[in-house]
């Protein structure tokens, strides 16, 4: 509906007229079209009266007005050109015995040429080097004018096809660098009025500017408008369900790719919204889809937040990211393959009594393309901080460089050193061993069902999170990291079964004279899951199934003087009941219990030496005891 009617920058209500296939003008146009040009100077060399004869002889080039109907010495204005270009072909086309096809195809050729004399009048200023601001209103108020004519000519033609009740809404504000606002804001709405018998429609399209904007912003600020126009062309889209004529929001294939590119030198960030309101024959239907993208120069921190509600279902996520990080392509595919399986492991738990998904088909589909989206937005902001880092690199070297070479060491180690043992085989690390390079974040996402009355509010929410610290004693300096997720499902007391599931990996160092002396990892999976079963009888929900589940590995190691220390601890535990029957009694429960603990010191090394040579054993034992009070002090 939206790219339809933005066929031209001005003229709204004419391009109601022409249909999908004649059609290829889109809201991406149209921001585009809409971006202020940077030249502030007024022309005078082709004032308003030259415009206009210039106007009025593109009109007579591109439209043929019958001569029968021109009065000797009279000077029509454009309104007037373009109603009697309208009419005449109108005209024409009865008197020919056209059917009601052939006269549509007449109307749309005849604002087609309407649209090509503003055009071609706007290009011929601009080869001339006389568009300017005042040539720019001058046609924009003429063809806002023949708007307005046409307007009530093509009111008993237009959508006779639909007249429920639509609202559509578009308003984007994007903040400069320097404080400068932009707003755009788009409206369009139909409806039937029930007393006169027409289909009524209003249309606003409003651009502002609180400020002056410097070439370089308008350029950034254009590349912003393509970035959302997209995403507005993909909102706005028509689906191919009869029932509906927009896809959902959430279904619609967009990305936030663009913010890979967002010109942080430039702008502070933007706010978008997106609204469609549809009164079909089988019942209302909303769609609102609300995005911030800010970053804060004095924090280096940047932030977005999402959210997207078409029916019952709501999409939520957050990203708070540094603008600082490196690149770690390894790293980023841990990542996004952990956030798939955790997904996929909470679609599996959510399965009720019926073994499906809680969501349904559908909604589990919508979910699915929502957490696409987060996960793009997530690449693309640790892309943006690659970039950001590229460019302000005199206080980005003070983070990355440091943080690059001792995960570098780290991963030697881990990698190459035949003398390390990992962290134990109780469960894999899905958060990646070693130190990451990416900027720093902490990403939320969550996806709910919210139907009416009384009926099941599933919701499943996954948050990932990596925080990084720098630490410096005497000589020795170190890096601290954490990774953590954390995967929750449940019904919103609607029910009360649940599934949770924590993870969390963190590492820590101590580095001297570019030598990894200390490397201590600890990793820990919790997870805890109920379901029950109502049993009308009780008019209740009951136990039938409770687990519980522990794991721990820990792994401290000391390098010095080629003396390997290694101490590794790994515990497990697990406790399991189920209903024996599907009713009964709390002690008609079947128990299942396991705990282990395994702890292991290794030492490799000549300590033949340090026996020998007490000067020695007294500098080890020295250096050792540094290391381990610079890892308690930054580990706490």
């Amino acid at each position: 509906m939206i790219n339809k009617v933005l066929n031209s920058p001005f003229d709204l209500k004419t391009s109601l007229a022409l249909p999908v296939n004649e059609q290829s003008y889109t809201l991406t146009d149209e921001l585009k079209d809409i971006a202020p040009e940077m030249v502030p100077e007024l022309f005078s060399q082709f004032d308003q009266e030259r415009v206009a004869k210039l106007l009025h002889q593109q009109f007579t080039a591109l439209i043929m007005v019958s001569s029968s109907s021109t009065v000797l010495g009279y000077q029509y204005s454009d309104t007037e050109l373009a109603l009697r270009t309208v009419i005449s072909s109108q005209q024409e086309g009865l008197l020919n015995n056209e059917n009601s096809d052939e006269l549509m195809k007449r109307l749309n050729k005849s604002v087609k040429y309407i649209h090509g004399a503003y055009a071609n009048t706007s290009d011929i200023l601009a080869s001339l080097g006389q568009l300017g601001y005042e040539q720019k209103s001058f046609l924009a108020s003429s063809e806002q004018r023949v708007e307005r004519a046409l307007g009530s000519y093509m009111e008993s033609i237009n959508r006779t096809d639909n007249e429920d009740n639509d609202n559509y809404s578009f308003e984007l504000s994007v903040k400069t660098k320097q404080g400068d606002i932009i707003n755009i804001i788009f409206n369009s709405s139909q409806g039937y009025d029930e007393s006169t018998g027409q289909t009524v429609d209003g249309f606003t399209l409003s651009y502002q500017v609180e400020g002056d904007l410097s070439e370089a912003e308008h350029q950034a600020l254009t590349e912003v408008l393509a970035g959302i126009g997209q995403m507005a062309d993909e909102f706005f889209k028509v689906s191919q369900n009869s029932y509906s004529n927009y896809v959902p929001a959430g279904q619609a294939d967009f990305n936030l790719d663009f913010l890979a590119d967002f010109n942080h030198q430039q702008l502070s960030g933007f706010d978008v919204s997106f609204s469609t309101t549809e009164n079909q024959q089988f019942g209302s239907s909303e769609n609102n889809l609300d995005l911030s993208y800010h970053i804060d120069q004095e924090s280096n921190q940047q932030a977005l937040i999402f959210n997207s509600q078409a029916g019952i279902n709501e999409i939520d996520f957050s990203l708070d990211m540094s603008t600082f990080g490196g690149k770690d392509v390894k790293q980023m595919q841990q990542y996004l393959a952990t956030l798939d399986k955790n997904l996929e492991d909470s679609r599996y738990h959510s399965k009720g009594d019926n073994k499906t998904s809680a969501f349904g088909k559908k909604d589990d589909l919508k979910m699915q393309q929502g957490f696409a989206i987060f996960k793009g937005a997530f690449a693309s902001m640790s892309s943006a901080a690659q970039r950001y880092s590229n460019i302000e690199s005199v206080a980005a070297q003070q983070f990355t460089d440091g943080r690059a070479m001792v995960a570098e060491l780290v991963d030697n180690m881990i990698s190459n050193d035949p003398r390390y043992q990992g962290l134990g085989s109780e469960t894999k690390n899905s958060l990646g061993a070693g130190i990451s390079k990416l900027a720093d974040f902490d990403a939320k996402f969550s996806f709910s069902k919210e139907p009416p009355g009384r009926g099941l509010r599933p919701k499943i929410s996954i948050e990932l999170a990596q925080v990084t610290q720098q630490h410096k004693s005497g000589k020795l300096t170190g890096i601290s990291q954490s990774k953590t997720l954390a995967t929750h499902f449940d019904y919103q007391l609607t029910r009360p079964d649940y599934y949770d599931k924590t993870e969390s990996y963190n590492i820590a160092t101590a580095v001297k004279n570019q030598a990894l002396l200390g490397l201590d990892q600890q990793h820990q999976v919790d997870v805890s899951k109920e379901t029950y079963q109502f049993n009308p009888k009780t008019n209740q929900y009951e136990l039938q199934m409770a687990f519980n589940e522990n794991i721990e590995n820990e792994s401290n190691i000391r390098l010095i003087n080629d003396i390997w220390l290694e101490n590794t601890e790994s515990s497990h535990t697990m406790d399991k009941k189920e209903r024996i029957a599907n009713e009964g009694s709390p002690e008609d429960f079947k128990r299942t219990n396991h705990h282990s603990h395994k702890k292991l010191m290794t030492l490799i090394g000549d300590l033949d030496k340090l026996a020998e040579n007490k000067h020695l054993k007294r500098q080890y034992l020295t250096a050792l005891d540094e290391v381990n009070f610079f890892m308690d002090s930054n580990t706490k």
